[in-house]
């Protein structure tokens, strides 16, 4: 496999922002101003132990995946002259401390990386000259469960991870439409993703053995951005329904849902701290433009 390495960091991992952060302007929904820059902050995912906040930013002057604990200013976690633009989802391995995502090549086509949450080297592990976005662990992080576009669709794919040598996904799921940004369920029973239809999106959940595939939130709204909560009976997601972006949970069959947000700008991308119960989401509220900084949020009560 490709090795590039970068500058080894200290990042973060024994660094805590456990507690939701309560500053000093409060909007009328409870959110806080979590991080703010010049740049839009979006596609975020929490570590293993919710103590450091993947994200996307144009801060390097392309896309990269930044890190931040709460405390200390955001840096890379990966090298920032590729463009990392599909941003984090299921991750970073509990166990291996290992981040998997996806850089973008300039035919359009994709690799497949991993870095150490320590920022080790990075690793090349899937480059086939395909387009892959949205890896994410098997529960026992022995395999990649990818997003690959393939006659005309984004299916999902699967590969056993080596570091050994350049892995190659195979056909898990290939319906014939788009299956976007898959996690596993913290109790392994369940996958969810983002089925994309071009105009809309509809939440779905599938077995990990690929059976059982069925909407949950299948609605005329737009619904998308899934990610799990702390525990296998509830899950975030972004919807239009209340008549632009704000935040929902849902339990596992829809018949529950939510509102966590509310706000006339777009709130996107929620990410719910798998240890600490509190939410970061993207959202444009400030000025309503493309600059969506990161805001902060208690759950509902569910």
């Amino acid at each position: 496999m490709k090795h590039i390495a970068v500058l080894a960091l200290s990042l973060m991992v024994l660094a805590s922002c456990g507690e939701d952060p309560a500053g000093p302007d409060q909007w009328p929904d409870g959110a806080f101003l979590y991080l703010g820059s010049i740049y839009p902050d979006t596609a975020l995912s929490w570590s293993p132990t919710g103590n450091v906040l993947l994200f996307t930013s144009y801060a390097y002057s392309s896309y990269c995946i930044l890190g931040f604990d709460g405390i200390t200013d955001p840096i890379p976690v990966a090298a920032s002259n590729f463009d990392e633009s599909a941003g984090p989802n299921g991750c970073w391995s509990a166990e291996q401390g290992l981040i998997v995502y996806t850089t973008y090549n300039t035919d359009t086509s994709s690799t497949v990386r991993t870095v150490p949450g320590n920022l080790g080297a990075l690793l090349v592990v899937v480059s086939d000259g395909m387009d892959h976005i949205h890896p994410t662990w098997t529960p026992d992080e022995d395999s990649l469960l990818i997003c690959t576009f393939d006659d005309g669709y984004w299916g999902m794919w699967k590969t056993e991870y080596n570091e050994d040598s350049l892995l190659v996904p195979e056909p898990f799921y290939t319906p014939q439409f788009d299956c976007l940004r898959p996690s596993y369920s913290p109790d392994g029973q369940w996958i969810l993703y983002e089925v994309s239809y071009g105009d809309r999106s509809d939440i779905w959940m599938i077995r990990p053995d690929g059976t059982d595939a069925h909407p949950v939130i299948e609605d005329d709204s737009d619904n998308m951005h899934p990610c799990w909560g702390p525990d296998a009976s509830w899950f975030a997601f972004s919807s239009d329904r209340s008549g632009n972006y704000d935040v929902w949970i849902s339990d596992l069959d829809g018949s529950q849902l939510l509102q966590v947000t509310e706000d006339p700008g777009d709130d996107i991308y929620p990410a719910w701290n798998p240890e600490f119960g509190w939410f970061v989401f993207s959202s444009n509220r400030e000025d309503g433009g493309d600059n969506y900084d990161i805001y902060s949020i208690d759950a509902p009560d569910h």
